[in-house]
């Protein structure tokens, strides 16, 4: 039998990595050494036996009592794609037919409605400015207790702005697409109600894509990049539908159908976006002022071109993004929407993350 594999998400950690199941189904990671890791690359499209033979090409004698030991691991892991790993991915994807539950309530955010709304209030006081109309939000995704400021500027900015019949919400997608970009068409749940859908707007930017819009409905399962500032727009605007869109790499196409659509069918256009990601969590040394100014330098070059209308200007700012901002694919996917667009950078903050002396990036632009 040839193996296919569920591509893990990679997590290092000491002594190893960690191997999970990006769409959360499979909750138990498997743990793999260099080696581990090497050799589930050798994996896809192979048998058993033809894995064993590479393996003795290179000098390598691995016992196949042992080849079977790790095979076993990465099905418990849900990254072997067996019929009963399938089978458990297509009932996940099922569910999602119906409707995207809270994932993060609880724990992100309150889950019921009185308690809600208290919070957009206090993180509203957070924020002592005042708001201005958007028509086009940049705002973060990141947990709000880390940055509350930066949500408050946006709900100030909110209630300034009339509500919109429908919300175009780009998130940064941090499980894989099989596509560049990725719609699920069916409510999200909040503690304000369901997020409706606008099915007949989604099914016309799909008919203008060159891809199928509607393509992983399991990278939608536990991602936060819409589930958080879904939270604050529902809370705002309960009557608006919702377009919930991921970017995993930039699209052009889906920038021109965007900017063709939004003439027909105009909303509020927000960016759930963070931005710089330093320290040891991301692969640097520790945070240190160097470290930090780097990143607060690039974080508000970007932001501070972007709201000058500079939206190509503010992608070259970034060079080849040495401290990660992950606007990156969304800014470029909206160039068309962006370019020429005057903002206000409403806030910003670098949040230090001290058990990992880690930080990462997060601001607010109205435009």
């Amino acid at each position: 039998m040839r193996l296919r594999l569920n591509p893990p998400q990679v997590v290092p950690t000491e002594g190893g990595f960690l191997l999970l199941d990006p769409y959360g189904v499979f909750p138990e990671p498997a743990f793999v050494t260099e080696g581990g890791l090497y050799l589930l690359r050798l994996l896809e499209g192979k048998t058993l036996e033809e894995v064993q033979t590479e393996l003795l090409k290179q000098g390598v004698l691995l016992p196949k009592e042992e080849l079977e030991g790790f095979v076993r691991a990465l099905e418990g892991a849900g990254l072997l794609l067996t019929e009963e790993v399938e089978r458990r991915l297509k009932e996940a994807e099922e569910e999602l037919k119906r409707e995207r539950p809270m994932r993060l309530a609880g724990r992100s955010y309150p889950e019921e409605g009185e308690a809600a709304r208290a919070f957009l209030r206090a993180f509203r006081a957070s924020f002592p400015g005042e708001g201005r109309r958007a028509e086009v939000l940049l705002m973060p995704h990141l947990e709000p207790s880390r940055v509350p400021e930066a949500y408050g500027a946006a709900l100030a900015s909110l209630e300034k702005t009339p509500p919109p019949e429908r919300i175009y919400l780009l998130g940064v997608a941090h499980r894989p697409l099989k596509e560049k970009a990725a719609a699920l068409p069916v409510p999200f749940a909040t503690p304000f109600g369901p997020a409706e859908p606008d099915l007949e707007v989604l099914q016309a930017l799909d008919a203008l894509l060159p891809f199928e819009l509607f393509n992983t409905p399991l990278a939608f399962r536990e991602e936060h990049s819409l589930e958080l500032p879904l939270f604050f727009l529902k809370g705002v605007y309960p009557e608006a539908k919702v377009l919930p869109l991921l970017i995993g790499e930039r699209s052009p196409e889906l920038g021109e159908a965007l900017r063709v659509l939004m003439g027909e069918f105009p909303g509020l256009l927000v960016l759930a976006v963070d931005l710089s990601h330093v320290g040891p969590r991301f692969g640097d040394r520790p945070l240190d002022p160097a470290l930090a100014e780097a990143a607060r330098e690039k974080d508000l070059g970007f932001l501070e071109r972007l709201a000058r209308g500079e939206a190509e200007g503010a992608l070259a700012h970034l060079g080849r993004n040495p401290t990660r901002i992950d606007a990156v694919e969304v800014a470029a996917t909206l160039l068309p929407l962006l370019e020429g667009r005057q903002g206000e950078v409403l806030a910003y903050r670098l949040d230090l993350e001290a058990p990992t002396l880690s930080a990462v990036g997060a601001g607010t632009v109205a435009f």
